[in-house]
């Protein structure tokens, strides 16, 4: 799949799943809800996340930074980016939601977004 590809595809889902979190947000009542209406508002939410930033990521990367010379690392390298940020937000985001939240939870998490990429790295530096 080509660059122009992916790009198109991944920008048709993610406008995809932020109308659907906009549907959730705007039809679904929290009180009346239960645990499938928050699930399906926390993971349409996240799916849009991902999307967005692995886009923007990818733009950044290849655009701004001027990497070309092979786009699906940096593709590859901002969707994981992605899902991390859009891990610790999620997670933040369920902790606020009970009360729960505080500076060292994010810092924890951002710490553990931190290890996993350092492993990644560590996984790519020994194939490579």
């Amino acid at each position: 799949m080509g660059l122009r590809t992916y790009v198109l595809l991944m920008a048709i889902g993610t406008f995809l799943a932020w109308m659907a979190w906009i549907v959730i947000v705007m039809n679904v009542n929290p009180m009346e809800a239960g645990f499938l209406g928050f699930f399906m508002f926390y993971l349409t939410l996240a799916v849009s996340l991902v999307g967005s930033l692995a886009l923007i990521g990818t733009f950044f990367r290849i655009i701004i930074l001027k990497r070309h010379e092979v786009p699906s690392r940096e593709i590859r390298i901002a969707f994981r980016h992605a899902v991390l940020f859009a891990g610790v937000a999620i997670v933040s985001l369920l902790l606020a939601a009970n009360g729960l939240l505080r500076t060292w939870h994010v810092v924890a998490l951002i710490a553990v977004a931190s290890i996993v990429e350092y492993l990644f790295l560590q996984a790519q530096q020994g194939r490579g």
